[in-house]
């Protein structure tokens, strides 16, 4: 299960906190590049396999992939730390 947490927030991005992925789907979303997969996507894939324990629901990622904008992705101390805009464009 992952955990999910929203960790800073100013007028343009929202930056959230993704616990509970595995060391092996961090590197695949991290490195999608290098595989011709655009991060986003590989993100939202690895995250729709998992249930949260937040009040955002199962498909958050997609939400932040096809209406926020997903801005940016990096790994820190064992968890993703997310970039989303704050607003629907």
């Amino acid at each position: 299960m992952l955990h999910i947490e929203k960790s800073s927030s100013d007028r343009c991005y929202n930056t959230f906190i993704v616990e509970g992925l595995s060391v092996d789907e961090m590197n695949k979303i991290l490195n999608a590049r290098d595989n011709g997969v655009d991060e986003r996507d590989a993100l939202v894939e690895a995250m729709s396999r998992h249930d949260n324990d937040s009040s955002y629901g199962k498909n958050i990622a997609e939400g932040w992939r096809n209406g926020y904008g997903i801005y940016g992705i990096r790994h820190f101390g064992g968890h993703l730390i997310v970039t989303v805009g704050n607003s629907c464009d």
